[in-house]
């Protein structure tokens, strides 16, 4: 057996690394890779334990607040080891320069201002460790493909698997007064939720026929909603939605993130990453999925008909969250 062993971080470390490069260091990724594979925890059990605790609070009233608070929860995520602050270090390759740590920020302080606070069930204090790890193996699964091929021009193409092997990895040794097995399954169950974006992208810029368009979605979702835990059948769909919604308006001129280096609070799109010199989109963002009207600027509502074609389709309980 190895002797690879987590360590944590202190915050000043932690930031050194959030606000350093963006490749990921090659032994880190080797390391990373051989401790997924052996079953070895990449991050330290009690300073994760420590992270996913405080993502279970009530949302803070005051939004500046909350945006603070979400900070410093992703800062003790990348303080649970080496190898996790070089993960939200890494940049994930989208269209913009962005770091994991950047985006997993932007999707948590999304869900506080749009759904948070009506999310009062006990049952939903899961729904934010989930959204910090459903694009938790984006940053290695870049690193892995640059390090086969460092000129492939789309490394984060296979991160869907990425993101299910370090789910199970950090989830795995979190005890049970922290996350419950039921809660963990629920968890690892919406990571692997893939399909209901392609869906989207079927039928609305493809043109794809509504029927085959949903098919592989309606296939994965119902996979996934049998093995859920009974105790939360009746709250699944939700936090499949959500979980797609607010991933959605993490690429959006309404997503904030604060910046490691600087302190400052940023927004996630800029004028010049959703718009060219004349104008027109450059569909590279998702400001175009969600309705621009002024009521409709604190949420997130789908406008196209096509898109909410596939969404009642897939979704029919749901529509107040989407539409």
């Amino acid at each position: 057996m190895s002797i690879m062993r987590a360590r944590p971080l202190s915050p000043e470390q932690t930031i050194d690394i959030l606000s350093g490069p963006r490749v990921v260091p090659a032994d880190v990724t080797d390391r990373v890779e051989a401790m997924l594979n052996e079953g070895i925890p990449i991050v330290d059990v009690d300073r994760f334990s420590e992270f996913v605790t405080s993502l279970m609070v009530e949302t803070p009233s005051d939004p500046n607040q909350a945006i603070a608070e979400n900070y410093q929860s992703i800062v003790t995520l990348g303080s649970c080891s080496l190898e996790m602050a070089w993960q939200q270090a890494g940049d994930i390759h989208i269209p913009r320069p962005r770091r994991l740590c950047e985006h997993n920020q932007s999707v948590l302080n999304t869900y506080d201002r749009v759904f948070a606070a009506t999310f009062t069930d006990p049952r939903d204090r899961l729904i934010k460790p989930m959204l910090s790890l459903q694009d938790g193996g984006k940053a290695h699964g870049v690193a892995v493909a640059l390090l086969a091929d460092p000129n492939n021009p789309r490394p984060n193409r296979n991160q869907a698997i990425h993101n299910n092997r370090v789910a199970a990895n950090v989830l795995a040794p979190v005890p049970a007064d922290v996350l419950s097995v039921d809660e963990k399954k629920v968890i690892k169950l919406l990571v692997q939720q893939t399909a209901l974006g392609k869906a989207l992208r079927k039928h609305h810029e493809k043109g794809v026929p509504l029927d085959e368009a949903v098919a592989e979605a309606e296939e994965e979702l119902n996979r996934l909603r049998k093995q859920c835990p009974p105790a939360y059948k009746d709250r699944f769909d939700v936090y499949s939605v959500v979980g797609f919604l607010v991933d959605a308006g993490a690429h959006t001129r309404r997503a904030l993130y604060t910046d490691a280096a600087t302190g400052e609070v940023r927004p996630d799109v800029l004028p010049e990453n959703r718009f060219k010199p004349d104008g027109s989109e450059t569909m590279m963002t998702l400001d175009r999925l969600f309705s621009e009207v002024p009521d409709n600027m604190g949420k997130l509502k789908l406008h196209h008909p096509n898109h909410l074609a596939v969404m009642h389709r897939l979704f029919p309980g749901q529509t107040d969250y989407y539409e």
